[in-house]
């Protein structure tokens, strides 16, 4: 990783009815090998997770001023440190609005690399755990939850001065805390929450029209890499870029027209948006069909409908033919046995 700046503060408020106190630190660490290995900790359990909303930052800078204050730094009118105790006073602020139980660190951390940068802010904890000493004594230990955080927000920093996205600031929120979750959402000022289900399903509907105008074997690999296309955006925490994705198309089927697929799209739906969020379930699904009971567990190809499954609706009958031949030798096996 290249971070650019890191500082950490802490926050907490551990009884009802107290007030909410914060420790800030004064200075941005040092970079070393530790904080990199930290933050690149973080940010991989950030990207794994699911249930995240995307959006930009509210356009009411008097009440959620964070960006204002972002942009300062970017200015170079702040630095990162009074930049993050400005946040943290805010966040101070909103957490005073409601009961909500806290007592955790804020990193600020910058990403400078080749694909642009990036500002992450997480929520972490503390856990303890025992362990036993050089003299086989018993002691506590207290160390960051890394992995079971549930508040942390992510901007994209050449998107946002672009401004051509509106899905630049990534936030994750706890569904549990909803008062805590809230007081983080003001704090970086997120606004439009996208139906990135909605967007998905509207896509793939483009890319079953799509699909409809090539031959059945085309068709099939088309399919096939436009799921994996989405869901290694999806793994990387990247938008699917209509584009982008064409342009992959014809390279792997070799068609030699890289803008078929968007251009198509274009003349479909034209207000069809340039990139969008997939929802990695839906994506998932669309090259297969499965479903169970308490007794019963299937999934296939989506491809085999029609033809070695046969659904009739109206019987809720299931046909299967073309077993596979480990199934087969199973159901012999128990047949005879019985």
């Amino acid at each position: 990783m290249a971070l650019a700046s890191i500082i950490t503060h802490r926050i907490f408020r551990n009884a009802p009815g107290t007030a909410v106190t914060t420790q800030v630190r004064e200075q941005p660490f040092t970079t070393d090998g530790k904080l990199e290995e930290l933050i690149y900790e973080l940010k991989t359990h950030f990207i794994r997770k699911s249930g995240k909303s995307y959006g930009r930052f509210s356009a009411e800078t008097a009440e959620f001023p964070f960006s204002a204050w972002l942009q300062e730094y970017r200015e170079e009118r702040l630095s990162f440190a009074s930049f993050s105790q400005k946040a943290m006073q805010q966040f101070k602020h909103e957490l005073e609005k409601n009961e909500s139980l806290f007592d955790g660190y804020i990193f600020f951390a910058e990403e400078v690399i080749e694909a642009g940068s990036y500002l992450y802010l997480f929520a972490v904890e503390h856990l303890s755990g025992l362990y036993l000493d050089a003299d086989l004594t018993l002691d506590e230990s207290r160390y960051l939850d890394t992995a079971g955080f549930t508040l942390a927000a992510k901007i994209d920093l050449n998107e946002w001065n672009s401004g051509d996205s509106a899905t630049y600031l990534t936030l994750m929120r706890s569904r549990a805390e909803k008062e805590l979750s809230e007081a983080f959402a003001n704090l970086v000022g997120f606004s439009d929450k996208y139906d990135i289900k909605s967007d998905t399903e509207q896509f793939l509907q483009l890319v079953d029209h799509y699909s409809d105008t090539l031959d059945e074997q085309t068709a099939r690999v088309t399919r096939t890499k436009v799921v994996d296309y989405c869901l290694e955006q999806n793994r990387a925490g990247k938008p699917v870029v209509i584009k982008e994705l064409s342009s992959n198309l014809s390279a792997e089927l070799k068609s030699g027209e890289p803008e078929h697929f968007s251009r198509f799209v274009e003349e479909k739906q034209p207000e069809k948006k340039a990139e969008f969020i997939p929802d990695s379930g839906q994506i998932r699904n669309y090259v297969r069909i499965s479903g169970r009971n308490d007794s019963l567990s299937m999934s296939f190809a989506s491809e085999c409908l029609g033809k070695e499954i046969i659904y009739d609706s109206e019987k809720d009958l299931l046909t299967i033919s073309n077993i596979p031949a480990a199934l087969k030798a199973k159901l012999l096996k128990h047949m005879k046995g019985h």
